[in-house]
């Protein structure tokens, strides 16, 4: 499950209430106590001293990763429901299909029907539209789902409903309410946000509209944060997850289907911008400072490690100078480093582990909630 996890996240290179306590990590009240373990306290103070080495440190970053470990999870005979889940086995020898050998246990299906009720009747929207989107139980086809998420996007103002919507509508714009669904509706109702801008400016562009792309470039470069919402999918998810303990395995997969479906939607394309931006904006003196400041916008405020990432690409494109995107590439070993995939939990350590993870992209955003949960070392 953690590497279906990873799979979406780093498949995009190129402080908000907490994850109920059943699954949030540990906290230290007294600041000058030190109870870090001797072998994670030198892990982190190698990664400080290294975030401070002027040259590359891809080298000794990497062999961090490779020898980081911790203590085992001491929980694992607990029951978090694992035992109920459905069963599957390999059908050949290249672990890329498998059969499903035993359906999943009473307790488990009674888990998710009372997750999807929860979403159903809670009073956010984003909730609503996540039973739909989620679809748990398969109760409509994909296409049913997708067309149940759209009409309630349709007539939505909450900006979180209108971007799934229109994602929705991206991959399959002949769905009910996707006429409502434009990039221009999106950008109206997530005011500050430039993600859609990004879309408006490349519509401008393939229209050979010069006014449009003035417009879009404006408006970009006013935007206050790029938020492609990932994560609020799997988020309304795991705020719902039951408190017993033996149905974490249930809700767990729950959110993975719900991160599965969110990274199979049409990514935005960045394209336009880093055309837009190029060869130091060609020349034009306005337009590269347009760029410059949407790269700090960027830079200080995206909720995915892709658009942070390309900030330094945009400045690199408009100014030539590299720094910001040597820094970027730096940071991402570092937090790499500090949150290696094995980490020797059990099985129910591992669905806590990405409970937690999921909770705090959808309140932090990705990069954010890796910062935290690395200490923070590596933030500019």
């Amino acid at each position: 499950m953690a590497l279906v996890l990873l799979a979406g996240a780093g498949g995009w290179w190129l402080r908000a209430p907490a994850v109920p306590g059943r699954v949030a990590r540990p906290t230290v009240a007294d600041a000058d106590v030190d109870i870090t373990p001797p072998a994670a306290r030198a892990r982190r103070d190698a990664a400080v001293a290294l975030a401070k080495m002027p040259d590359d440190p891809w080298s000794l970053a990497e062999s961090l990763a490779g020898s980081s470990s911790a203590a085992p999870d001491t929980g694992a005979k607990e029951n978090c429901g694992i035992a109920d889940a459905p069963q599957f086995a390999q059908t050949d020898s290249t672990e890329q299909d498998s059969t499903l050998t035993r359906g999943a246990g009473p307790r488990y299906l009674a888990a998710q029907a009372r997750i999807d009720a929860a979403l159903r009747a809670s009073g956010d929207p984003l909730d609503r539209v996540t039973a739909d989107f989620v679809n748990s139980g398969d109760l409509r086809t994909e296409a049913g789902a997708d067309a149940a998420v759209t009409q309630q996007a349709a007539v939505s103002n909450d900006p979180r409903v209108v971007s799934l919507g229109h994602a929705v509508c991206e991959r399959a714009p002949s769905l009910p309410g996707c006429a409502a669904l434009t990039a221009e509706r999106w950008a109206q109702v997530d005011t500050g946000n430039g993600i859609p801008w990004i879309e408006l400016l490349g519509q401008a562009q393939t229209r050979g509209d010069a006014a449009g792309v003035r417009d879009a470039m404006t408006h970009l470069t006013a935007a206050t944060r790029f938020d492609m919402r990932f994560f609020d999918v799997p988020g309304a998810v795991v705020r719902q997850i039951p408190e017993d303990e033996q149905d974490l395995a249930a809700g767990s997969d729950l959110a993975l289907r719900a991160t599965g479906r969110a990274a199979a939607l049409v990514m935005p394309a960045f394209k336009p911008l880093l055309d837009a931006c190029r060869n130091e904006a060609d020349g034009d003196p306005e337009r590269a400072r347009q760029c410059v400041a949407i790269s700090d916008t960027m830079y200080a405020h995206s909720d995915t490690l892709i658009s942070y990432t390309l900030s330094g690409v945009v400045l690199q494109q408009t100014t030539g100078d590299a720094s910001r995107r040597a820094s970027i590439k730096s940071e991402r070993t570092l937090l790499t480093a500090q949150s290696p995939p094995d980490r020797g939990l059990s099985q129910c350590g591992v669905v806590r582990d990405l409970l937690h993870e999921l909770g705090r992209k959808a309140a932090l955003g990705e990069v954010e909630a890796m910062r935290e949960a690395s200490g923070n070392l590596a933030a500019p």
